[in-house]
């Protein structure tokens, strides 16, 4: 066993063995084999390793503001918050010598179940074979899911015309502990997600998991993930007709007047998530201050949209030294992380967007109009409308940004694929400490930098530049 995996793989392989010793048997040899199906089953249902996402990229995007002096000198004094100040300011070392990413850890050590299951499923024991090919469409949701988060954090932003030279991530499909490390291209990546996606919604997997499931991938889930793969990928196309197949089984909107004045729905009881993928314990669930929102965000909501009223507070909730803006605070009503996996909602802001690129504006403001009424209060709900479709796209992408904000990654994400684009390009400028930092559109600085631990172990993993 190669000594430099210890942090990749090997952590992967404990957390396994930890999680699942109730129900799997341990070969002498060391290698991990569940054997009857059964037993793939209690390899999935561990939704601690595998209801995971990448957190904490949102405070490198625009959302985010550091905006009080008293916050800066907080932020500056916390070894544990240090990472995200490092990104705030896009730094090219984001983690100290000997620290450890734990976000990429848990994305690694959820890939190494599930490629197990992927893997040795079709061939275990006392199954039926549809048995098999749903638990092995689940684990493919997963797969998608860790590789589609990897490749936008630490890849670039897909082009079809460099897709294929760009480095991507590591891809482990198998769940190997002697590989070597190395990044392959970012069109690999892609056609993996692609792969084990299309395979996933032909798999027999239920049309909807909710309540206590919801952690669980469903038939919905894939077309969704699919939809956002492709969005990514701006490939509009796609990603339309597969927002509407995941509509097409799941649609309900949370009707947010009915939560002003009693408890927000946890994801267990939200009827709007199809699938469960939360930030957990390890990013930003404790440190509200982290998600300081950013004036020119803020500007951007109606006072009476409960959006606004509902999930952002005064920064001084918090501190009362923090006297300027308003910070993102949905873990006060809900008691949970943020949650990154697929919606309703965000079908909804897919399905409209590439409507209004296909030169249907009018059908995407009906689709808007259909999410935004439920984020009002009846008697203060106004129809939005757009003069044409490329002004509904502008419309509709502002909408994207407001529903999104705080749920993890997504308007990083956004931002690198519509800097491929001039008119939708833009330059960020944080300010921390009295230093000003700037980030041009397509800079080398939106894939996120390794830590410098795993090149102690891995000596030919690329480095982003």
């Amino acid at each position: 066993m190669k000594k430099y995996l210890k942090y990749i793989t090997i952590i992967a392989l404990g957390a396994v063995v930890l999680s699942c010793d109730n129900y799997v048997d341990i070969k002498t040899e060391g290698r991990l084999i569940p054997e009857e199906t059964q037993n793939y089953r209690y390899l999935l249902n561990n939704t601690y390793t595998l209801d995971i996402n990448y957190g904490a990229l949102d405070v490198a995007s625009d959302d985010i503001s550091f905006q009080n002096e008293a916050q800066t000198t907080a932020l500056s004094a916390s070894d544990y918050i240090r990472p995200f100040v490092n990104q705030y300011k896009w730094a090219e070392q984001i983690y100290f010598d000997g620290e450890v990413d734990y976000n990429m850890n848990s994305m690694y050590t959820a890939l190494y179940n599930v490629n197990i299951v992927i893997n040795e499923v079709m061939k275990s024991k006392e199954g039926t074979e549809a048995e098999k090919l749903a638990i092995k469409g689940e684990a493919q949701v997963h797969r998608a899911f860790i590789f589609l988060t990897l490749v936008n954090a630490f890849g670039k932003a897909y082009d079809a015309t460099t897709a294929a030279t760009d480095l991507g991530i590591v891809l482990f499909t198998t769940p190997t502990v002697s590989d070597d490390i190395k990044r392959t291209s970012v069109q690999n990546a892609y056609d993996i997600i692609l792969n084990d996606l299309n395979e996933a919604v032909n798999s027999g997997l239920k049309p909807i998991n909710s309540g206590n499931n919801v952690a669980f991938p469903s038939r919905a889930a894939a077309y969704a993930l699919l939809a956002r793969t492709y969005l990514y990928m701006r490939n509009y196309p796609l990603a339309l007709d597969n927002a509407e197949k995941a509509l097409a089984i799941q649609s309900t909107l949370t009707n947010y007047e009915d939560y002003e004045f009693s408890a927000f729905p946890t994801r267990r009881l939200d009827r709007e998530l199809i699938l469960s993928k939360w930030n957990g314990y390890s990013s930003l669930t404790y440190a509200p201050q982290i998600l300081s929102l950013s004036n020119e965000l803020i500007n951007t909501f109606d006072t009476n949209d409960l959006r606004y009223v509902l999930f952002t507070q005064p920064s001084s909730t918090f501190n009362s030294e923090y006297t300027i803006g308003r910070t993102y605070a949905k873990e006060g009503l809900t008691g949970e992380s943020r949650n990154g996996g697929p919606t309703v909602a965000e079908m909804m802001l897919i399905k409209a967007e590439c409507l209004a690129r296909a030169g249907s504006g009018e059908q995407a403001m009906t689709e808007i109009n259909k999410l935004r009424q439920k984020r009002f209060r009846a008697a203060q709900y106004v129809a939005m409308t757009a003069t044409d479709s490329k002004d509904a796209l502008i419309k509709v992408l502002a909408e994207r940004r407001r529903e999104l904000m705080g749920h993890g990654n997504f308007r990083w994400f956004d931002l690198k694929r519509l800097n491929k684009e001039p008119e939708f390009a833009r330059t960020i400028t944080h300010t921390f400490a009295g230093q000003t930092f700037t980030l041009a559109p397509n800079s080398d600085r939106y894939q996120m930098p390794y830590a410098p631990i795993y090149y102690d172990y891995a000596p030919n993993l690329q480095q982003n530049p």
